[in-house]
């Protein structure tokens, strides 16, 4: 995701150097350069088909702030007709999140003219949402496209905006109650998964657009310890901003269980064949600097163990189906192998994996890019549906289509994914071709 730090992994000192390397033939070195579009190259998610359920690739379709509802990516014809090739699920980088939903922009924000009951009885007057119907308009561009989505994300510690946790929605005030808050985010989830359940409804005939939601985000912290292992607290997260990488959500509940809620709301409100997820980065560091992949086990854990409750006058346990895996990799960290071993624990939690978000950090040449990108693929690959246990990779997705705009190129002298831009036409690269040499 579009992340707002430039770089999302914890500095190792002791260097880590990728394991199982494979040398790169000349023609990968020099890369095909062809216009993504053209008949002779191939499609990835055809390429891929044999390993994979699906295919994703990150976009976004508008900016930010005031600008908010300009043109982007995905509204060009270019890029659809790129994405329906190559993929057959997309995730928006943005324009799912909380902020972007609540388009307040830092704002104390409008009241509906309602009031909702919660399914613990607090009764609260929800804020407007005002960029609610915006989302229809993306799922109306992936129908048109034959396009399904990831949707991300519902819960997250950033790109929420403050007023959302506080008394009358008003940051001079207190934070609230942990109650008020999960009426909060009860609401917020049902308004936003059956917005697009009657959407699909109305529109597709039922059949679902979004077909796995990230149900919540980031909720481990990177310096995890076997005690203290939630974002907010440890030592450098524990009573800070969500820009300095504290989470209201902790300080409001001291514990996870607005993370066990956030998954009950979620199998009460979405459809039942629609995939929930936990999503998180870092998600393969588990050294004495941060325990991470410890701290994500006792997450799902939690989740697994949640009581059934009452949610709109029916019983429901909390529901996960799938562990994502940013993986946000670099050329040192995490190795292949310690990647590989945490696919191999995440699946032995009765899991799916989804891939949710990848590309290659720091990678100041093509071939150091596409070296990532052919070791990564090659164990992508060994866990995907031939893989014989029961549960497997299920999707992989790339975080953005094109070097030149992805959000870890901010200087131009990266190379994180498969694609280059050259004015409005989309050319493959040398991590394109790496790929395609992982496929065979």
């Amino acid at each position: 995701m579009k992340k707002i730090n430039p770089v999302k992994k914890i500095v190792i000192t002791t260097l880590l150097f990728l394991s199982s390397a494979v040398a790169l033939t000349s023609a990968e070195k020099n890369g095909t350069g062809k216009d993504w579009l053209t008949s002779d190259v191939p499609s990835i998610k055809q390429t891929y088909s044999k390993y994979f359920e699906s295919f994703g690739i990150a976009c976004e379709y508008g900016n930010w702030g005031k600008g908010w509802g300009t043109k982007g990516e995905f509204t060009y014809t270019e890029v659809q007709n790129g994405l329906k090739k190559h993929a057959d699920s997309v995730t928006m980088g943005n324009c799912f999140k909380p902020q972007f939903i609540f388009a307040w922009w830092g704002n104390r924000p409008s009241l509906d003219n309602t009031t909702f009951k919660a399914s613990n009885g607090q009764v609260i007057t929800p804020p407007k949402l005002n960029s609610l119907d915006r989302l229809g308009d993306i799922l109306a561009l992936c129908k048109a496209n034959n396009l399904k989505m990831r949707g991300h994300v519902l819960v997250w510690h950033s790109q929420t905006d403050d007023a959302f946790f506080y008394e009358d929605y008003n940051t001079s005030k207190k934070l609230v109650s942990k109650e008020v808050m999960t009426a909060r985010q009860e609401w917020y989830i049902k308004t936003v998964v059956q917005y697009v359940n009657e959407w699909e409804k109305k529109n597709n005939g039922g059949k679902h657009i979004i077909w796995a939601w990230d149900v919540v985000n980031e909720a481990a912290a990177d310096d995890a310890s076997s005690t203290n292992y939630l974002r907010g607290s440890t030592n450098s997260t524990k009573d800070k901003k969500p820009d300095q990488g504290g989470s209201r959500w902790y300080q409001i509940y001291q514990s996870d269980e607005f993370i066990v809620n956030a998954f009950r709301f979620a199998n009460a409100y979405a459809p039942k064949d629609v995939k929930l997820c936990y999503n998180d980065y870092n998600e393969y560091m588990n050294y004495s600097q941060g325990l991470k992949t410890d701290a994500i086990i006792k997450i799902i854990g939690a989740i697994k163990r949640g009581s059934a409750q009452n949610v709109n006058g029916i019983q429901v346990k909390p529901r996960i189906d799938v562990m994502g895996m940013q993986s946000h990799v670099g050329l040192t960290f995490p190795t292949v192998s310690a990647y590989e071993e945490s696919i191999k624990k995440y699946l032995a939690l009765g899991l799916d994996i989804h891939v949710t978000e990848f590309d290659v950090g720091g990678a100041t040449t093509q071939e150091a890019a596409a070296k990532v990108y052919l070791n990564y693929f090659n164990v992508l690959k060994k866990y995907g549906k031939l893989y014989n246990g029961k549960n497997c990779i299920k999707n992989v997705t790339v975080w953005g289509i094109n070097n030149e705009n992805s959000w870890i190129n901010r200087d131009g002298k990266n190379h994180p994914l498969l694609f280059s831009k050259k004015g409005q036409k989309y050319y493959t690269n040398q991590s394109f071709d790496s790929i395609m040499q992982a496929a065979k």
